[in-house]
């Protein structure tokens, strides 16, 4: 199962995360970290979502082990690239594979994930993921909302 936790993430990501984590909170954003780390059988599953037949993708699912999902799951891309900066390989014997460098958060509202990039929590007139995003990038992190392919809840390192 996909970590959650910042100590897996890389020292310089750990860094930024504090100081990102820090200026959510004087702003008044409340959210939670919904991945840091994950592996390479993690990545393959969820890359299969949105791609493959069900059975498919809950076969490789079972594999990273994660719970299988319906049907209308599986109508979604979840991401869309198998060379995540979330993936981890304890395995490889490169140290340097072993943190994650990027993050991807939730913003809370009613103490509940809220994937609604309108949503003002803090009632300031500037939506939370943009909000979001421009403390990401005031702390030196590289936020997905600015991708090709918008990925609002991404924080990575440069």
């Amino acid at each position: 199962m996909a970590s959650r936790n910042p100590e897996d993430l890389t020292p310089a990501l750990q860094a930024k995360y504090r100081l990102f984590d820090e200026r959510m909170k004087a702003a008044g954003i409340p959210y939670r970290l919904t991945c840091t780390a994950r592996t390479v059988k993690e990545q393959i599953a969820l890359y299969a979502q949105g791609r493959e037949a069900l059975s498919k993708t809950n076969w490789l699912r079972k594999l990273a082990g994660l719970l299988p999902i319906k049907l209308f799951e599986n109508r979604k891309k979840v991401t869309w690239t198998l060379a995540s900066k979330h993936i981890v390989d304890l395995d490889d014997g490169n140290p340097n594979n072993d943190k994650a460098r990027a993050f991807d958060i939730a913003i809370e509202k009613d103490r509940r994930p809220s994937w609604d990039l309108k949503a003002d929590v803090n009632t300031n007139d500037i939506p939370d993921y943009e909000e979001a995003g421009r403390i990401g990038e005031s702390v030196g992190l590289r936020w997905g909302g600015r991708f090709r392919k918008p990925d609002y809840v991404h924080f990575e390192l440069p």
